[in-house]
C-alpha cells in the first residue's frame, strides 16, 4: 500500500524522541527527511515497518549534521519504505552468482523454537554455533530433533531451565508477556533506560569534524563484532566512507551468509584474543581508532584489556560501543543471548502468537540485530558530535532486549489479529538491489537504505573473507582542505 502522511509522522516523532534523549535537535526530523513509496505491512500487530524507517532515520539524520559540522553544507535524505522494510532482514534477497542463501545451515545449528516446559512456559533455547548446540544437547541428554527437544524440556520447569543454561552459559529463555518482563528486575532495570544510552567515561580535547570527500572519509572503526548487531553498527558508518576494519577469531568465525552481508564495506582480519600477542595487536588497532564497537558477552573484552575505559586509556576520545543481548548491568548483565531472546523475554513473542496458543518471533524472524545495528550506529554520531564541541571519550551502549521494549512502545498495529497461517514476511517485497563482483563471484544486495542528496551512502569494498587482510590500518585517506 502506498504509505501515508500519518505513517512517516509517526517515524519523525520517534526519530525525534531517539535524538533530542541525547541533546536538543535544532530541527524538526521532516526538514532533511523525506520518506516515500509503498510501505509493506506484514502480518504482524507490531510496527516494523515503522520501527526500521525510525532507526534508519536517526542515524542518517546525525550523519548530515555531522557532514554539516564539517563543511558548513546541508543535505536532504529519502528512505523509501519499502527498502527500509526490506531491511530487517537484508540477507533474505541476497544471491551469490543468482542463487540465494540458505538461512540455516542445518548440519550444524540446534532445532530452535518454542518447547513447553513442565510448569506450561514456552522455552526457546538457540545453539546457532556448534560449541552451543552441543553444550544444548549435552545439558538437555537428547537428541537434535523437534521431538527429542520436546521431550527433554517438558521436565523441566522454566526457572530451573533458564539456570541451568546460564550456568553453563547457553542462550535460552522461556517466553513472558510484556507486563512480566516489566515485573522482572532485569526488564525493570532496561526500562528507566534510554534505547541509546551515551556515557562520557573520560576526558579528551574535543575534535571538530574534518571535511573529507565523503562525510565519513576521516574515520577510523575497528568492529570487533561478531553475529549481526555489532557488525551492522560498523557497516552503517561504512556506508559513508569511514575505513573499518572488521577482526574476527579464527577459530570462531560467523556463518557464511552473515559474513557476506555484515563484511561490505569493510577489510577484514584475523586475530585470536585469547593470546598475549593478539591482545597487544588489538592494543595498537585501538590507539589509532576513532570508533571501537564490540557485541561479545559483557566483560569478555575487558577481560582481555579491551574493555571501554581500557580504550579510552589508549585512545583518548575513542566512541566505544557495546551491543549486548541484556544490557551490561543488573541480575542479567553478564548473560549472553542472540535477537530471539530479546523478542522472547519481552512479551513480543507472546503478542506474535495466536491468542493462548505458541508464542512466536516475528515473521521477519530478525528484528533486533538490524535496527540495534542502526539505533548503535545513531549513538556513534550522537557521540561523535558531543566530542566535536565538548571533548571527551564516551561509551555507547545498545542491547538487543532494549530494542525489542522500543519497538514495544512503537505501539501494536490496530485491528491486527495473529493468525495461525501467517503469511511469509518477503511476499509483497520488492526492493532494489545492487550487484558487486567480490571474491565470492557476482552478489546481489539490498544497497543502503538511506540516501544523501549530495554524498552518495555506498560500500566502496565488497564484502571480503574473513581474515582475507592483514591487522593493520591502511594509511588515512587525503582530506579536502
Amino acid at each position: 500500500m502506498q504509505a501515508s502522511p500519518t505513517l512517516s509522522h509517526r517515524a519523525c516523532e520517534a526519530i525525534t524522541d531517539l535524538l533530542g534523549a541525547q541533546q536538543p535537535w535544532e530541527e524538526a526530523p521532516a526538514a532533511r527527511l523525506r520518506f516515500h513509496g509503498t510501505a509493506p505491512a506484514f502480518d504482524t500487530p507490531h510496527a516494523l515497518t515503522l520501527s526500521a524507517g525510525a532507526a534508519i532515520g536517526a542515524y542518517a539524520l546525525a550523519v548530515e549534521k555531522w557532514w554539516h559540522l564539517a563543511t558548513g553544507q546541508r543535505q536532504t535524505v529519502a528512505i523509501d519504505w519499502m527498502q527500509a522494510a526490506s531491511s530487517l532482514n537484508p540477507g533474505h534477497f541476497q544471491t551469490q552468482n543468482g542463487y540465494g542463501l540458505p538461512a540455516l545451515s542445518l548440519l550444524t545449528e540446534l532445532k530452535a523454537d518454542f518447547y513447553r516446559t513442565a510448569d506450561q512456559r514456552w522455552f526457546f533455547p538457540i545453539g546457532s554455533y556448534p560449541h552451543l548446540r552441543d553444550g544444548v544437547l549435552e545439558l538437555l541428554d537428547c537428541a537434535n530433533t523437534p521431538a527429542a527437544l520436546s521431550r527433554a524440556i517438558g521436565r523441566w520447569k522454566g526457572d530451573d531451565l533458564e539456570a541451568a543454561f546460564e550456568e553453563k552459559r547457553l542462550p535460552g529463555v522461556y517466553a513472558r508477556s510484556t507486563e512480566e518482563w516489566l515485573r522482572h528486575p532485569q526488564g525493570a532495570l532496561l526500562a528507566q533506560r534510554p534505547v541509546i544510552e551515551i556515557t562520557r567515561i573520560a576526558d579528551s580535547d574535543p575534535e571538530p569534524a574534518r571535511p573529507g570527500a565523503r562525510p565519513l572519509s576521516a574515520l577510523r572503526v575497528l568492529d570487533l563484532g561478531h553475529v549481526i548487531a555489532g557488525p551492522v553498527v560498523a557497516r552503517s558508518l561504512a556506508e559513508h566512507g569511514a575505513e573499518v576494519l572488521r577482526v574476527t577469531p579464527p577459530m570462531n568465525q560467523d556463518p557464511f551468509r552473515q559474513t557476506i552481508d555484515t563484511n561490505i564495506g569493510k577489510q577484514s582480519a584475523f586475530l585470536d584474543l585469547t593470546q598475549a600477542a593478539d591482545q597487544q595487536r588489538a592494543r595498537e588497532l585501538v590507539s589509532g581508532a576513532d570508533v571501537v564497537v564490540q557485541s561479545w558477552r559483557p566483560g569478555s573484552l575487558a577481560r582481555r584489556g579491551l574493555g571501554a575505559e581500557d580504550a579510552a586509556a589508549l585512545r583518548p576520545g575513542v566512541i566505544y560501543v557495546s551491543v549486548s543481548a541484556f544490557g551490561d548491568s543488573g541480575p542479567w548483565a553478564e548473560r549472553g543471548g542472540f535477537e530471539q531472546l530479546g523478542q522472547t523475554v519481552t512479551g513480543i513473542a507472546i503478542s506474535e502468537g495466536v491468542a493462548g496458543g505458541k508464542p512466536r518471533v516475528v515473521p521477519t524472524y530478525l528484528l533486533n540485530d538490524y535496527l540495534t545495528g542502526y539505533l548503535g550506529a545513531a549513538g556513534v554520531m550522537l557521540a561523535l558530535l558531543r566530542r566535536a564541541v565538548e571533548g571527551g571519550s564516551y561509551h555507547v551502549k545498545v542491547s538487543l532486549t532494549r530494542t525489542s521494549m522500543w519497538v514495544q512502545g512503537l505501539g501494536l498495529e490496530p485491528g491486527h489479529t495473529p493468525r495461525e497461517d501467517r503469511r511469509h514476511f518477503a511476499e509483497g517485497l520488492l526492493p532494489l538491489l545492487e550487484t558487486r563482483p567480490s571474491a565470492y563471484g557476482v552478489l546481489q544486495q539490498l544497497p543502503p537504505v538511506a540516501q544523501f542528496s549530495h554524498t552518495r551512502a555506498h560500500w566502496a569494498l565488497p564484502p571480503a573473507p574473513n581474515g582475507a587482510h592483514p591487522a593493520a590500518w591502511l594509511h588515512r585517506p587525503a582530506l579536502t582542505p
